[in-house]
């Protein structure tokens, strides 16, 4: 169901209560924040400890074949 914008006028019927509508709205449940922030440590952990060890192995294969000054 699409809503007019609010400067549109218009009529739902005798029956609508824009209060009780506006309501429902408002009762609906928030949805639980999505950050990789509100992970737990352990979990933030093994996020990162694929890329942390893919760019250690790419500096140590980039390395292997320098020689010391």
């Amino acid at each position: 169901m699409t809503h007019p914008a609010p400067t549109e006028p218009h009529d739902h019927g005798p029956e609508h209560n824009h209060a009780v509508h506006t309501s429902a709205h408002l009762a609906a449940p928030a949805r639980p924040a999505r950050s990789v922030l509100a992970w737990p440590a352990w979990l933030r952990v093994l996020a990162v400890l694929p890329v942390v060890l893919a760019l250690w192995l790419a500096v140590g294969w980039t390395n292997a074949g320098v020689v010391a000054w």
